[in-house]
């Protein structure tokens, strides 16, 4: 079972120069955006109150003057957060033109081969999150309507007669003082909008033992008298035979052997109580089954349809479809009501993606295996919970298109890992999707660890695999979390928790691992999320510090511009350096607020050194960029907006990149480092050396530095391949005109082997420490009276 790609979403296109907007149509119209193109501000914004596109892109032409104006009335709007792209000219500087307020994203024109792709793509992402985030606002609204409007339905249902009866049941006592109530009753075969106001010939002579299977119809109400199959009148749809009639005069109910069947139920089990259904029920669901068949007794609704689970003999839950009408007397009173309970449990619980389980029915299918009374030996289970590595790349590069369909081959690749002659809903093994690029199997009754290790092992294999996705070659690889439990799990969340922990571990350790979790875990995993909540905390109350280490000139030790290295000033007073909180904050996605205020700060200490102290070249400080903040489509805008916002050129800025992260996203990259060059930004290729980055890559990126990594420098003295890595790293920049940092010098013989080896800039505790703003201002003080930061 699958579903389609997300259809494209709707843009506006603002653009009167011919061959730009010519560009811009073909290329959403072959993404499969329906385009609505405007050539003045004036018709941009009343296409725009008619139908709301979610994407908007305006153009570069004589219109630019006008966007500002109609992008702020745009966000003046409620629910004015389109995604917003403007097209920015390259000026004879290699620079680009002021950008409006309240811009989401930057094209740079003339357009770069494959730019327009990319940031298409990045800027459809954008706005369905924003679209998500705005439709799950509005139903969650709905629904807190709908439960209100259950609530009091339920309330009014449950109101205490004047005169209580005495010896009335408990749980189905609120049906039996709806009974007799003189109604409003629907006429026969009216429509729902008719319902209450018609009047309902009595019923025939069909009585209680007369009841049969409802008629063909789903949810119809027969005409007066009209007979099913067997007699019965007014019976709604359902499957054959899993009927129940009640006799609201009796007060007893009678269900067919068929509606006991379907459950589970012996004849026996049930007995003629109406609290034989009703406590059966699911206690999250019983007030909205009150209220639905209480509507139906007060002459409110024509026809009861709700959806309940109702528990099964083994204690597991079915999800049903429960539909009843009522049979009235003359007077308007109901004297009967016939329905049928439909089972969909199978249907309802495969996610629509994948044709795998859903989450809820993964946690159902665990919870029934963790029940103690499925014998007298506690059967060993455990989960393999899977994430798929640099899946965000494929959504990126490809698509989300790509994306959807990579995920349904992933899921036909599970199905045959399963054991031989089992599928997704065999029992013994279970593959679920439960959400994005994560999947999880769950195997019951297993000998022993090392069962669900090969199991692991063999998912591993098989994913190893190239994908063919549309014409594309694909590769990638799993983590994957192993939680093992044997009567010590009574919760199906607990194991699948721990499941996830581990693997939150294997990723760590280096992408195609797994790890079986152990109880230190969950210790770290309490411990990290206390983390997070400190993390949050320290935000909001901005408990975090920049300090500046000097980059020298190895030759000369003069001062030729900073690295900026956060630090956290935590309330008990320790400062804590970025190793102890930053892998949390990336995999939290909290490092995007630190990064944003790190830049900040910088900005703001450039602005007041560059009116200090006059300098030529213009001082330089290096802001480290997060792998998460880098693949943010609007991290351009923020760049650019907060250069503006302190009047700081952008070549006083220098932005690190880790070089995993570029090359992970090579095509991505490219296009993100050529705008940001466009702002006049310098770029760095941080812990150069450490990846796989190759010749044609540094001679494409715009790169101005390469940067040494400390674990080469540490042991160059000592060690004949770290020497000559550094050399070949540093021929390398040179011949390219790329300056080269070294990080990390301690002592002063690696500055000797550094400058004969030609590196012009190094930074370490041999020259400086790391310190605050303060302290770095007094070192360019010292700098600009002719002292250096050589030691003796």
């Amino acid at each position: 079972m699958s579903a389609p790609s997300p259809v494209a979403m709707p843009a506006l296109l603002l653009e009167d120069g011919l061959r730009l907007r010519g560009i811009l149509v073909a290329t959403l119209r072959a993404h499969g955006h329906a385009v609505t193109v405007c050539e003045d501000a004036a018709t941009a914004w009343e296409a725009y109150q008619a139908a709301r596109q979610p994407l908007l892109l305006l153009g570069g032409g004589p219109q630019r003057t006008d966007r500002g104006d109609l992008i702020r009335r745009i966000r003046a709007l409620p629910g004015g957060d389109a995604c917003v792209v403007v097209v920015v000219a390259r000026d004879r500087a290699g620079g680009s033109a002021e950008l409006p307020e309240g811009a989401d994203d930057v094209l740079l024109w003339p357009l770069k081969p494959g730019a327009l792709d990319l940031r298409l793509a990045a800027a459809e992402r954008l706005a369905r999150e924003r679209a998500g985030r705005e439709a799950g606002a509005a139903e969650r609204l709905r629904l807190a309507e709908r439960v209100a409007t259950l609530e009091a339905a339920a309330n009014a249902a449950e109101r205490p007669p004047s005169r209580p009866a005495a010896g009335e049941p408990g749980p189905a006592g609120w049906l039996r003082r709806l009974v007799g109530r003189p109604a409003r009753v629907p006429a026969a075969g009216a429509g729902p909008a008719e319902a209450a106001t018609a009047p309902l010939a009595p019923a025939t002579a069909a009585g209680p033992e007369a009841a049969a299977p409802p008629a063909p119809e789903p949810g119809a109400v027969a005409p007066a008298g009209a007979v099913g199959p067997e007699g019965s009148a007014n019976a709604p749809a359902a499957a054959p035979g899993a009927w129940w009639e009640w006799d609201l005069k009796s007060g007893e109910i009678r269900f067919a052997p068929e509606w006991k069947d379907q459950f589970g139920y012996r004849p026996k089990d049930i007995g003629v109580s109406p609290d034989e259904w009703f406590r059966r029920v699911h206690p999250e669901d019983l007030a909205n089954l009150k209220a639905a068949v209480g509507a139906l007794l007060e002459g409110r609704s024509a026809v009861v349809e709700d959806r309940h689970r109702i528990q099964r003999s083994d204690g597991s839950w079915a999800h049903t479809v429960c539909r009843a009408v009522a049979v009235r007397d003359a007077g308007g009173a109901a004297i009967r009501v016939t329905g049928t309970h439909t089972d969909v449990t199978e249907t309802r619980g495969l996610d629509p993606l994948t044709g795998l389980l859903s989450r809820a029915s993964l946690m159902e299918r665990i919870a029934l295996a963790l029940r103690p009374a499925r014998g007298p030996e506690r059967r060993t289970s455990a989960v393999l919970f899977l994430d798929l590595d640099r899946f965000k790349n494929i959504n990126y590069s490809l698509g989300h298109r790509v994306g959807d369909q990579m995920l349904r081959l992933v899921a036909e690749r599970l199905r045959r890992c399963l054991p031989a002659g089992e599928g997704p809903d065999a029992g013994r093994a279970t593959a679920a999707h439960v959400g994005g690029d994560e999947f999880a199997v769950f195997l019951e009754g297993i000998a022993d660890v090392n069962e669900a290790v090969r199991a692991a092992k063999r998912i591993q294999d098989e994913l190893l695999a190239p994908f063919d996705v549309e014409g594309n070659e694909v590769f990638t690889s799993t983590s994957i979390g192993i939680a093992v439990g044997n009567g010590d799990y009574t919760r199906p969340e607990d194991l699948l928790r721990d499941a996830d922990t581990a693997m939150f571990r294997a990723k760590a350790l280096g992408k195609g691992s797994y790890v079986v979790f152990d109880a230190g875990m969950h210790a770290r995993a309490v411990s990290l999320l206390k983390l997070e909540t400190d993390l949050r905390r320290a935000i909001q109350r901005e408990e975090f510090r920049v300090h500046y280490q000097p980059i020298v000139e190895l030759d000369t030790g003069r001062i030729s511009g900073f690295e900026a290295l956060v630090r956290w000033q935590h309330p008990d007073g320790e400062l804590l350096l970025p190793g102890a909180f930053l892998p949390v904050a990336e995999e939290t996605g909290l490092i995007i607020s630190i990064d944003r205020s790190v830049l900040r700060e910088v900005c703001k200490q450039l602005r007041s050194w560059n009116a200090q102290f006059r300098r030529s070249p213009l001082l330089t400080v290096a802001v480290n960029v997060s792998g998460v903040q880098f693949m943010r489509p609007d991290m351009i805008v923020e760049v650019d907006r907060t250069l503006r916002n302190y009047g700081v050129y952008g070549r006083s800025l220098k932005l690190e990149i880790t070089e995993s992260v570029i090359m992970e996203h090579a095509r991505y990259a490219a296009d993100m480092l050529a705008q940001l060059k466009a702002l006049d930004v310098k770029l760095s290729i941080d812990d150069f050396g450490t990846g796989y980055s190759s010749l044609s890559y540094l001679r494409r990126f715009e790169i101005d530095t390469l940067k040494v990594d400390s674990s080469f420098v540490a042991r160059m003295d000592s060690d004949e391949d770290s020497w000559e890595i550094i050399r070949t790293i540093v021929t390398l920049g040179n011949n390219l005109g790329k300056d080269v940092v070294a990080e990390g010098i301690e002592r002063g013989r690696q500055r000797e082997l550094l400058l004969a080896l030609r590196c012009r800039y190094g930074q370490g505790f041999f020259f400086s420490r790391a310190v605050d703003g303060e302290a770095a201002t007094a070192l360019l003080a010292a700098d600009a009276r002719g002292e250096t930061l050589l030691k003796g």
